[in-house]
Formats: C-alpha cells, sequence, structure tokens
C-alpha cells in the first residue's frame, strides 16, 4: 500500500512539472510557473528511485505465491485484452456519468438549461457504462497472480465447495446488481490480504470476488497445502465434500488456530456433527444455525482449537439509523456477515478497523473506483489541450 502512495505522488508531482512547463511555454505565469515546474520535477525524479525499488520488494515477496498459483496457469487468449479495454470505457462512463449528475443536480453551479443536459447525457452515460460492465466484468476479471502482484501482502486463502452457488446470488439492497456477495466479502477481506481461491475446473469464466486460480482435480491437495501455510488468513466456507473435510483436517493439524475462520450456511446443522469429529470441544447443531442469513454463523478457534461461534445478526443502534439515512445497499446481509467475521477476528486478537467500510463501499453506484478512473483520464485530457495550446494546434 506504501508503494502506491509513493508512486501516486511521484506521478502526480510529475504531471503538475510538466502542466506548469505548458505554461511556461504559453507565456503564463514564467516566473512561478518556472519555479514550481523545478520544484515538481526535483519531487517525481527523488520519489521515482524509492517507487521502483518497493514495486520490485513488493514483486519480489508475492514470488512464492505467484509461482504455486501460476503453475497450472493457461494463457489468456487475445481477445481479452479488447473486452478488458471495453470494460475499462464502461468504469469511465459510469464515473464521469456520476459526476455528470452530482454536478447536475447541484442548482447553483450551473443554468438551467446547461444543468438539464448535464442530467440527461449523465444518465445516459451512467446507464451506458452499467451495461457495458454488466457484460464484460467476468472477462476483465483479475487473476489470483495479478492481484498478488498488485498487492504485495501474503494473501487469504478462501476454501468452499463448487457446488455452493449462494455467493455468487445479489443481495437485496446490492443496487445495480454488479456487487455478489462474494464481491462485498472478498472486498471486506482485502483489509487482511488479497483474496485467492481455487476456481471451479472446467468453466470458461470466473465468479467475482476472489481472484482465482485453477488447479487439477488429481494433484491439488500438495499445492493447496503449501497456500496454507503463506497465507495470512483462512476462510473456509462448510458444506459437503470430502475436500472440504480434508482442508479442515489439514489446517488443524498445520496451523496456528487463530490462521482459520470458519462460515457455517444456514440451514446445515448436520455439518456440526462432521465438525466435531476433530475437535476438543464439541459443537451443538443449534448453534449452526443461529444466524437468518446466507451465511448462519462464523467460527473462530482459541490456542486449543476450541470453537467459539459468532451468530450472523441484524446489527441494531447506530448501524440500523446508518442503513435508514444512506440506503439498503449499506446494511445488507453480507455487510451483517461482515461485521460477524470482524468480531471473530477480533475475538483472535486480530483487528481490522477497515473491513466493515470496504464491504458497504463494494454496494455502492458511485463506485469509487470508476469515480477515480474517469477523474484519472480527465487529468491527462487536459494536459494534452493545453499541450496542443503550446503546439498551435488548439
Amino acid at each position: 500500500m506504501f508503494a502506491r502512495w509513493v508512486t501516486a505522488v511521484a506521478v502526480t508531482a510529475a504531471y503538475v512539472a510538466l502542466h506548469l512547463l505548458v505554461n511556461v511555454g504559453l507565456g503564463q505565469h514564467v516566473d512561478g510557473s518556472r519555479t514550481g515546474a523545478l520544484w515538481s520535477g526535483a519531487i517525481a525524479l527523488a520519489l521515482l528511485g524509492p517507487a521502483l525499488w518497493l514495486r520490485h520488494r513488493r514483486r519480489s515477496g508475492a514470488a512464492e505465491v505467484v509461482g504455486l498459483v501460476n503453475r497450472y496457469g493457461t494463457r489468456q487468449p487475445r481477445w481479452r485484452r479488447t473486452v478488458r479495454a471495453a470494460n475499462a470505457a464502461g468504469c469511465v462512463l459510469a464515473g464521469s456519468g456520476t459526476l455528470a449528475v452530482a454536478v447536475a443536480r447541484c442548482g447553483d453551479l450551473l443554468p438551467p438549461e446547461p444543468s438539464y443536459r448535464l442530467l440527461a447525457g449523465g444518465v445516459t452515460a451512467a446507464g451506458a457504462g452499467l451495461a457495458i460492465l454488466r457484460r464484460t466484468r467476468p472477462y476483465a476479471a483479475r487473476g489470483a497472480a495479478q492481484a498478488l502482484l498488485r498487492d504485495g501482502r501474503r494473501p487469504v486463502l478462501y476454501l468452499r465447495s463448487f457446488d455452493d452457488e449462494a455467493a455468487a446470488r445479489v443481495d437485496a439492497g446490492a443496487e445495480t446488481g454488479l456487487r455478489t456477495r462474494e464481491v462485498q466479502f472478498a472486498a471486506a477481506l482485502g483489509a487482511v490480504g488479497p483474496v485467492i481461491a481455487v476456481g471451479r475446473p472446467g468453466e470458461t469464466l470466473p465468479l467475482l470476488g476472489a481472484a482465482r486460480f485453477y488447479l487439477p482435480l488429481d494433484d491439488w491437495q500438495g499445492t493447496v497445502r503449501r497456500l496454507m501455510d503463506l497465507s495470512q488468513l483462512i476462510v473456509l466456507r462448510l458444506g459437503p465434500g470430502e475436500g472440504l473435510r480434508w482442508e479442515i483436517g489439514e489446517a488443524r493439524a498445520t496451523q496456528p488456530p487463530a490462521k482459520l475462520i470458519l462460515l457455517a450456511p444456514r440451514g446445515l446443522p448436520e455439518l456440526a456433527g462432521q465438525l466435531n469429529e476433530s475437535l476438543p470441544t464439541p459443537l451443538l447443531p443449534r448453534e449452526m444455525v443461529t444466524g437468518g442469513h446466507w451465511i448462519g454463523a462464523v467460527i473462530a478457534f482459541d490456542g486449543h482449537w476450541n470453537p467459539r461461534v459468532f451468530p450472523v445478526k441484524e446489527r441494531k443502534g447506530r448501524a440500523a439509523w446508518t442503513a435508514r439515512s444512506v440506503g439498503s445497499s449499506w446494511h445488507t446481509p453480507t455487510v451483517h456477515l461482515v461485521h460477524t467475521i470482524h468480531a471473530a477476528l477480533a475475538a483472535t486478537g486480530r483487528r481490522q478497523r477497515a473491513m466493515a467500510w470496504r464491504a458497504r463501499l463494494a454496494t455502492r453506484k458511485a463506485d469509487l473506483v470508476t469515480v477515480g478512473l474517469a477523474l484519472g483520464l480527465l487529468l491527462p485530457g487536459w494536459l494534452g489541450y493545453r499541450v496542443l495550446q503550446l503546439a498551435g494546434r488548439w
């Protein structure tokens, strides 16, 4: 994260230096622009070395995990690049349209007629952007290796049954339909580290949320065992299947208790009996179904592998007031799940304060990523316009 901030400051300083140099060429504020350009250029050059070194260190730290998830990777077809470009265009349209609507709704900024035109254009652009994103987001999903290289921290390993599709659904109140349950809680767990998961064998498109990698059906246990060792946190959604039983037993035998978090689906009390085979303190079946959402309870463990059950319940008090104030998208069932995971992590001595906000922001129409991308493209566009002015072409 620090590497990103250093890079952002360096790029901003370089942009300011170029803009001030254009002002000098156009004869505007020559003395002040020249001094500012020198200082901004010096800052950009001074930060260039640290930014490159931090980027190299981040990639080196993730090298072993990247090697594991890329071991059976397949090369992406070239047409995926075109789809990613379309996805970026959808982000720009959605973000710029949202900004235009926000400006148009501020009645004091523009006269009525331009304001109405801006509002109509913003609604059209945002609608077109969302339509493009619905079509292209699965094709543009970042793979596990890309996510690891981009982040640099040790990952969160998300394990689940391939037959359980509850996380692929969209909560009521998630507004755009682009943010599935897995997208929300993967965004929240991103406060700990990049979330990676084994993809379903043979799937043409990955589900959105955790970054996928793929393993062969007859040779996956060794890779998963090593990824458990290298991960910061293991989140396992319980379900039927011998693979999940092996993963629970392996985590129990080789990992510290605080590293494992279990998600117990609502309505499956028989899972308690399966877990009790390897736990020193048995779980009661009713403890597994106390919650009212798609995940009934979150299970954490103390230092002796004694389970602590945290039912997923709707938050009262201030959280309920927030939901009424800013809309249901900030108070979806998955946001309740994230609050419960936060409490379970805190019980094991880990506090990740940004988790709930990450899950809430993942449900918003005006996604900060799309708005940020739109703004990021406006600045180079303005600089290009000034360069054309300097060249006498505008």
